[in-house]
């Protein structure tokens, strides 16, 4: 691969990340308005989005291997130290960094969001189901249950 290569590699993971970043701003958007019913779809493009980065972080990694760089950030750096007349690559790195950090965070606060909803969903379960025993005063049978060690009819 050649520095062109690398040039489009950068762009198009750079445009990329900036659909996955709105894709996980929607998610927080979601789980913050407690529409946990839209989760599913956008899970599923969020999965589609992560795999086509995989994939274009791949392919900077070959382009910097190819020109003789390691296939990381130090990699980047060196590479933008001997070609700094690639502005508009350089610039989308640095815009690349920074969303990857942005996605970080977001994913971060997504996942207390998700981890809340669910012990709200946990505590209203366990609510619910208390309930149920509690009020259970007539067994499958129909003759009133034991509770507490006496029948209804022991009571009266």
């Amino acid at each position: 691969m050649t520095t062109p290569d690398l040039h489009t590699a950068i762009i198009s993971e750079n445009t990329l990340l900036q659909r996955f970043v709105v894709l996980l701003e929607e998610e927080q958007s979601v789980l913050a308005g407690g529409r946990t019913d839209e989760l599913a779809v956008l899970v599923e493009q969020k999965e589609k989005l992560a795999a086509e980065l995989n994939t274009l972080s791949a392919q900077r990694g070959n382009a910097l291997k190819a020109l003789g760089h390691a296939a990381d950030r130090a990699g980047m750096a060196a590479w933008k130290a001997m070609f700094p007349d690639q502005k508009e690559a350089q610039a989308a790195w640095e815009n690349t960094l920074s969303l990857a950090a942005r996605a970080q965070e977001l994913n971060r606060v997504n996942a207390e969001l998700l981890q809340m909803h669910l012990q709200h969903n946990s505590n209203a379960l366990a609510i619910l189901l208390h309930r149920e025993t509690a009020l259970n005063l007539y067994g499958p049978d129909g003759r009133p249950a034991v509770q507490g060690g006496t029948k209804i009819d022991d009571a009266i």
